[in-house]
């Protein structure tokens, strides 16, 4: 019941011990205007939450008047009622959704999207955009200017407009173009990608071969999981050792069949390397406990702060230039103090990285902890009524 339904999840949450972090899913069902009654609206939304989430998640559905499309609005448990399991929204959640609203909606004689209108929708879709954002990253990280920058973009199969000081771009079969900076912030405004540019020095020249790059993130992730798997007890060691209980293990294979390096595989190779750098850096700066770990982060932090103030400063007085020259002169000093502060950053977001997936750990612990408990109380209880028929 409405009125008691926030109380509900609540209680569900903490008879888990799973009270922080997401705290529901959100979810909206929409229809044509004119075609359905409120009533029946509300009824295809009821059935829709009992199809996809009824056995294992408290739901609420709630049906707006509000707008000229009558909506369902849904507000989902992150928590499940049956085992404690976290919902984990995905691609495929989306997809199934589609399924079976589309279904439901035919069953009923009403309108659904054409499949030529649903590509136009999943331009929307986080994923879609998650990996757009990792091709403009890896194209910073390689490009050595702003025309190579362009350049790696199209070599990702991204169709690229850049007119009037505006960004955009766009992969088939997707139609609608992406203003970058409007999507995804600040730090992606053509002046500010110049300025990461040049403040980015690439550790290897540019190449658009897919299969040496694969290949050589692959054999240097084993190569460092192999070696840290021998530690037991480090931070190292638990990093890797949980990354398939955690659901975060990447398997890719790298086949002499691939022709064309895709937002897709920079995306497994960029985890891939994340992974094998954690584990380099908590082995090179002898880091085997959490309070080593913070005590570290503390150190780089006093370090990087007046190099990020200096270099401020520099591109205010490289606004201020009047010469070419003059402008030149300050990019190069730029880049000096940059090389310095690359090394101290990255190691900074391997500190904050290595945190959460330690939080994960924690929580993951202590779940299969609590798991442990409920299933030996279970055999206890089983044996206890062997004994009372006895």
């Amino acid at each position: 019941m409405p009125d008691t339904s926030y109380q509900e999840m609540i209680n569900v949450k903490k008879q888990f011990f799973k009270t922080d972090g997401i705290q529901c899913f959100h979810a909206v069902q929409s229809f044509v205007k004119g075609e359905i009654t409120p009533e029946q609206a509300h009824e295809i939304g009821i059935k829709l939450a009992e199809e996809l989430w009824g056995d294992k998640f408290q739901v609420v559905v709630s049906t707006h008047l509000n707008t000229d499309n009558l909506h369902n609005h849904f507000v989902l448990n992150s928590v499940s009622f049956l085992d404690g399991k976290r919902f984990c929204n995905t691609k495929k959640d989306y997809s199934t959704m589609r399924k079976a609203s589309d279904k439901l909606c035919e069953e009923y004689g009403l309108s659904v999207l054409k499949q030529e209108e649903k590509y136009n929708k999943y331009a929307t879709s986080s994923l879609y955009k998650e990996l757009m954002k990792d091709s403009i990253d890896y194209a910073i990280a390689n490009a050595k200017d702003y025309n190579e920058f362009i350049k790696i973009l199209q070599d990702l199969d991204y169709i690229v407009t850049d007119k009037n000081n505006t960004l955009s771009i766009r992969r088939e079969p997707y139609k609608r173009n992406t203003r970058i900076e409007r999507h995804f912030g600040n730090n992606y405004s053509k002046e500010n990608i110049y300025k990461r540019i040049l403040e980015t020095q690439p550790q290897y020249p540019y190449s658009p071969d897919p299969y040496l790059l694969a290949n050589r993130s692959y054999e240097r992730y084993n190569n460092e999981k192999q070696k840290c798997l021998q530690y037991k007890g480090s931070i190292s060691y638990l990093i890797f050792h949980y990354e398939k209980l955690l659901g975060i293990n990447i398997e890719i294979v790298s086949k002499p069949n691939i022709t064309k390096m895709t937002p897709e595989l920079i995306q497994a190779i960029k985890k891939m390397d994340e992974f094998s750098k954690q584990v380099r850096f908590v082995c090179k700066n002898n880091i085997n406990t959490e309070l080593e770990l913070l005590n570290y982060q503390k150190s780089v932090y006093e370090k990087i702060n007046p190099l990020k103030s200096e270099r401020e400063n520099l591109w205010k007085k490289h606004k201020r230039g009047k010469t070419d020259e003059e402008k030149s002169s300050i990019e190069n000093q730029i880049i000096e103090i940059s090389k310095k502060i690359t090394p101290l950053a990255e190691e900074i977001k391997h500190c904050n990285n290595i945190e959460l997936r330690l939080e994960k750990i924690k929580k993951y612990e202590l779940y299969q902890k609590l798991e442990n408990e409920k299933k030996e109380f279970e055999k206890e209880q089983v044996r206890k009524k062997k004994d009372r028929v006895r």
